[in-house]
This record gives C-alpha cells, structure tokens and sequence, in this order.
C-alpha cells in the first residue's frame, strides 16, 4: 500500500513580491520558514521510500522542501495543478475592502454553504476539478509508490473535501498550519482513499548532522 504525504508550505514572508507570471503574490520564506523548512529534513529523511516529489509553481513550495530533495536526492516537479485556489482581484484585499468591492463574494464567503467564483479566479469546483486531475494521474503513474506533494492550505482543504466527499464550500471547515502534513493511502483501483492524519506538526524531530 502506498503513502501519500500531502505538505503545507513553512511560513511565508510578509511584503509585496508580486509576480506577472503566478498574476498573484510569490511570497519567499520568512527567517522562521526557513528554519522550519530545514527541521522538515529529518522527518523526511526517515522515509527514503518516497520516490518522488511534486511542488507548486509557487517559490515558497519549493523552498520548503529543498533540504528533503538534497537528502533524498530526488528533484522536485512542477506541477501547476498544485497550485492555491486562484482568488483572482480579492489577492491583497482587507475584509472591508471586499465587502465594499466585491460584496456577494463577501456573502456567499460568510454564509458557506454554496460554492462562488472568486471574481477573475477559479470556483471552488474548478479548483477542484484540477485537483481530481492530479490525483487519478498520480494514482496511475505511481502505483505503490510513496510520494510527497507540496502545497497551499486552501488546495489542501479543498483536496480534503474530494476524498471525503464534502461539498467544496465545506473546505472552510478545516484547518491547515504551517508545515502541516496529511497522510493518504489510496484505496483499491477506484477513488477511494484512507486518511492516516490530518494536520500532523512533523517538526519535532532536529535537522540530523550530516
């Protein structure tokens, strides 16, 4: 049976560092990401049967798991479907500021209980759809194979509410820390799947020596 290790990034750091190519905020690590990235290295370092590691397009993704892909020796894959929900011209705004812009977005975000589309972004359903898309291609391709994913809290909660079988506005009811870690087994040739844990802290253990 296969693991699947599913990886919120380390914290970002806070300013503008918007890129054309994303048309949304690529924020860095911040100091404290970047040590908690390189403790990330011991946790993963204890599982050598990952064969393979898959990012965002986002830089934060990737520097929170440079310390295990030198370890493992495995280079990290791009993958955009990866990505966070796209919240298009809210990206940036304060909660006034979208109730005052964007006030049925700021509604149908506040009652939770039908999916909306951020406007010039993604529905939750088409986040979802992409998600769907990695999951059953990841499925065939690997096999019985570890791998670990790198990601962003909304992608992970909505990738919550695919395996579950949750409407993708109740994405809201789940939290997702920091260097928070999911762990998934698939289940048979189907969709289905077994959750192991959900928002482990896997940052107990100290960077070993090399």
């Amino acid at each position: 049976m296969s693991t699947w290790y599913i990886l919120r990034h380390a914290e970002k750091a806070k300013g503008d560092y918007y890129n054309p190519l994303l048309r949304h905020q690529d924020e860095p690590l911040s100091q404290k990401g970047r040590l908690d990235a390189e403790r990330l290295g011991a946790y993963f370092c204890a599982k050598p049967t990952i064969t393979a590691i898959y990012i965002s397009g986002y830089q934060r993704t990737r520097q929170t798991i440079e310390y295990v892909t030198e370890r493992l020796r495995l280079d990290p894959i791009v993958d955009e479907r990866l990505n966070e929900i796209d919240n298009g011209l809210i990206g940036g705004l304060s909660d006034q500021e979208i109730q005052e812009k964007y006030p049925d977005v700021w509604k149908a975000y506040r009652e939770r209980c039908a999916d909306f589309r951020f406007p010039g972004g993604e529905s939750g359903a088409e986040a979802q759809q992409r998600i769907t898309s990695f999951l059953e291609e990841k499925r065939r391709q690997h096999g019985n194979e570890d791998i670990l994913l790198v990601s962003h809290d909304g992608w992970i909660r909505l990738l919550m509410c695919t395996i579950l079988g949750l409407p993708v506005y109740h994405r809201w009811n789940f939290q997702v820390d920091f260097c928070g870690l999911v762990e998934l087994s698939p289940i048979g040739e189907g969709n289905s799947w077994k959750l192991i844990r959900f928002n482990q802290a896997c940052l107990f253990n100290p960077l070993p020596a090399i």
